[in-house]
């Protein structure tokens, strides 16, 4: 089996396309499957640039999620994910919206780290140098605290945090190993996330140096190419099935009604 859990449109306001496209794109390929996952809504108008509006997921998104799996049921499976944000405080309304509305899966991702009250975020600002310690331990405290929340499936793109260089510390890696533990104590996966590979960092999200951490806990896998337009739907998924094969076995999650399963995975139907 082959899938792609990760995918956005246009209503995360910095994607392209309506999901239809993904879908057609992911059938192009000859993947068994397609996860719809655009990013949640959040409350009080939280980062409106990059996420739809509570309006939007109800008269847009999960309307048209629905029907186009009904329409492409007899050549792909359309799961009915979302991308939900993890930040301190919020916990009560993001839990109530995932329980609500009847998901396949649930990715959960940390953009913003909280410090002394204020947002960090982790796209459109730079850090001085003396600031990035604190990022980079407040970034994986926030990924042990988003596995220990009981809200999602699947942690997203876990070492994000390296788009500002790779860093390394004893505080650091042992905060990883801390939240790669979390993720195991809660029965989660990671997603081998390929946009990485898109990116300066020229890496899959996570890196290998936490594969391997994560094939000693015996975490398993998914795979997301987080794309961002139709066409980079499975970009670079030979090296993420590489990965899979070498990490977990061979072996991938896929979900269904947020049941995880564990599967076979197949080499790319076409060539990509």
């Amino acid at each position: 089996m082959i899938s792609d859990y990760h995918t956005h449109t246009v209503l995360c306001k910095h994607g392209e396309g309506d999901v239809e496209q993904y879908i057609l794109k992911a059938i192009e390929l000859g993947f068994d499957e397609v996860g719809c996952s655009d990013h949640s809504p959040m409350p009080g108008n939280f980062d409106p640039q990059h996420r739809m509006s509570l309006e939007q997921y109800y008269s847009i998104y999960a309307p048209s999620v629905l029907e186009l799996a009904e329409k492409y049921k007899d050549r792909i499976v359309v799961k009915r994910g979302i991308e939900a944000e993890f930040l301190p405080g919020q916990e009560q309304w993001v839990g109530g919206f995932v329980r609500e509305n009847g998901f396949d899966f649930v990715i959960g991702s940390v953009h913003f780290v909280s410090e002394d009250g204020e947002e960090m975020p982790l796209f459109g600002r730079e850090y001085e140098g003396c600031e990035l310690e604190d990022l980079y331990e407040g970034y994986y405290e926030a990924i042990r605290a988003s596995a220990k929340s009981g809200m999602f499936d699947i942690i997203a793109h876990v070492d994000l945090i390296k788009k500002f260089g790779h860093r390394s510390s004893k505080r650091i890696d042992e905060l990883i190993r801390e939240a790669l533990k979390a993720i195991k104590a809660s029965d989660l996966c990671l997603e081998i996330n390929t946009s990485g590979l898109r990116k300066p960092e020229r890496e899959t999200y996570p890196g290998e140096g936490i594969l391997k951490i994560a094939k000693e806990l015996r975490i398993p896998l998914t795979l997301g190419s987080d794309a961002h337009r139709p066409e980079d739907v499975g970009t670079d998924f030979d090296v993420a099935i590489a990965l899979i094969e070498q990490y977990a076995d061979g072996r991938m999650s896929v979900f269904t009604k947020r049941q995880r399963s564990e599967v076979r995975i197949s080499s790319l139907p076409r060539r990509l």
